[in-house]
């Protein structure tokens, strides 16, 4: 359970920081990791037998991510993969939201974040949300999934305030920040 409990919280400091470099995602273009080496893949065009992709050799490992992603996220379209030492990331459109799934060197999936609106909510975590918060606007929702753990993190804003908020499975609600706008 603890290491469950890390494991999450690892994912939801990194959906916070995500969060926060998907608002500059919009802004700086495709090429936003320009200063992390990264060696994209594109599993489109990949041959038949899986051991090649525009010509050029593809691991098992990576694959097995590909097979995964593909049977995990049906609808997914628009896709762009990268691959660095610490394993794979696929950027795609579900439904019409903006997501991102994480693979490790093996090919397992360890976790994806999808970009949505209050509409996505489930109706037990927004009425948890606006029980505490009801004068505040949900302006963006991101689920943050690791296997067998689903987590909400929520940004909240009024005229004067702007609060981020992590919303578990279980209803549990911490503030992550808690800002005051200068006008």
């Amino acid at each position: 359970m603890k290491k469950t409990a890390i494991l999450v919280g690892c994912l939801l400091s990194g959906a916070f920081i995500h969060g926060q470099l998907h608002a500059q995602d919009s802004m700086a273009g495709p090429n936003v990791a320009a200063n992390h080496p990264v060696k994209a893949i594109s599993p489109v065009a990949a041959s038949s037998d899986g051991s090649s992709l525009h010509g050029v050799a593809i691991s098992k490992t990576a694959m097995r991510a590909i097979k995964d992603f593909k049977s995990r996220f049906t609808k997914a379209v628009d896709e762009h993969w990268s691959q660095t030492n610490q394993g794979s990331t696929v950027y795609f459109t579900s439904n019409g939201y903006k997501t991102r799934a994480y693979y490790d060197p093996r090919g397992n999936w360890q976790g994806s974040m999808k970009y949505c609106g209050e509409s996505q909510l489930p109706y037990f975590i927004r009425d948890v949300i606006k029980r505490t918060y009801y004068d505040l606007a949900i302006t963006t929702v991101i689920i943050c999934e690791v296997p067998n753990h689903v987590a909400y993190v929520v940004d909240l804003e009024d005229p004067k305030t702007l609060k981020v908020v992590r919303v578990g499975e279980d209803g549990e609600m911490d503030v992550l920040q808690d800002l005051t706008k200068l006008n």
